[in-house]
């Protein structure tokens, strides 16, 4: 069975440190996710999804694609809810999104337009593609996209590595051996 890694995680506006990515929480929760992921990429995880969302999903594609300069064998996969995702962002965000993208191995366009449920289609589909999610969740906000993807993921039997944005805990629940 190929193995299969996709990411959800906050905005950066759930994360106490918001948009200062040179904060040390910050700079500890990538490094954890770093970690994470080149165990997953020893453990024979090879391609990785990420929904190119401001935060979280932007780091996981910018960790692969540095990890990419040296193992060639790793794919990305960028799946966009819709079209136009960072047309209202600002100009670091999209110049770092505009790169995952001209550097992927390839996108994947789920709908053309914005609707209400395009995020939750587009979560649903990382999960239902992967064999392992990585969630970076404040294990507090119980309406986020975030939590109810880590949700949907228990209730499909996927893998789950778990980052506590907060306490910096790492918990993996394993449903294969």
């Amino acid at each position: 069975m190929e193995k299969i890694c996709s990411i959800t995680g906050h905005r950066p506006n759930k994360f106490h440190f918001k948009n200062n990515e040179n904060h040390i929480d910050c700079i500890r929760l990538k490094y954890l996710l770093i970690e994470q992921i080149i165990k997953l990429y020893l453990d024979g995880n090879k391609i990785f999804l990420t929904g190119c969302a401001i935060g979280v999903d932007i780091w996981l594609g910018e960790i692969i694609l540095n990890l990419k300069e040296k193992h060639n064998d790793i794919k990305l996969y960028c799946i966009i809810p819709f079209e136009n995702q960072m047309e209202r962002w600002n100009d670091n965000y999209k110049f770092r999104y505009n790169n995952l993208i001209n550097n992927c191995t390839a996108k994947i366009i789920l709908q053309k337009d914005f609707t209400k449920d395009c995020y939750l289609k587009r979560n649903k589909f990382l999960v239902d593609k992967c064999t392992t999610l990585v969630g970076i969740y404040n294990g507090i906000d119980k309406h986020s996209g975030t939590y109810s993807t880590l949700n949907y993921a228990l209730k499909e039997n996927k893998n789950i590595i778990y980052i506590n944005s907060n306490s910096f805990e790492v918990t993996e629940v394993r449903t294969y051996i």
